[in-house]
């Protein structure tokens, strides 16, 4: 049986002439000394048992603070990853934009030189067929010149 603080107050032993009656006081005293261990048990156990969690919160607030710096670190990292790769699009960007500069250029410079090349092209047709016109008319005239030689003598023959 455990013994309450009500139990104490209110526990009355068997007066005698010579006292209380020792038997029940030492049961009484048993009883109470049994209760005071069970209890003292119990509070060593549960003095353990928070000691035990106390150790396992501190553990966890420790596991805590390293999640939250390798969240940190992560978050940092992702940052500067966004970061970089932002600098490196940026740069790949600018690259394929002087390419394309240097591309248009090129065509613009090769287009010139078709250019030139058909305008010499279209000069040398022009003489061409000035030089074979006036070729022709050389032979035309010298025909000319032939008929009109051969042709008194033609009307004779």
């Amino acid at each position: 049986m455990r013994v309450t603080p009500l139990d104490i107050i209110q526990k009355q032993f068997t007066a005698s002439r010579k006292g209380y009656e020792i038997d029940e006081v030492r049961a009484f005293l048993e009883e109470v000394r049994e209760s005071m261990e069970d209890l003292l048990k119990d509070n060593q156990r549960l003095r353990e048992t928070v000691q035990v969690r106390e150790q396992e919160i501190e553990e966890l607030r420790v596991g805590e603070s390293d999640i939250k710096e390798t969240l940190l670190l992560a978050r940092r990292l992702t940052e500067d990853l966004q970061r970089n790769a932002r600098r490196e699009a940026d740069v790949i960007v600018g690259e394929a934009r002087l390419e394309a500069e240097r591309i248009l250029m090129a065509a613009a410079d090769e287009r010139r030189g078709m250019q030139e090349e058909v305008i010499s092209l279209r000069t040398s047709r022009v003489r061409l067929i000035a030089e074979v016109r006036a070729v022709l008319e050389a032979h035309r005239r010298l025909l000319d010149d032939m008929l009109g030689e051969s042709s008194p003598s033609g009307n004779a023959g």
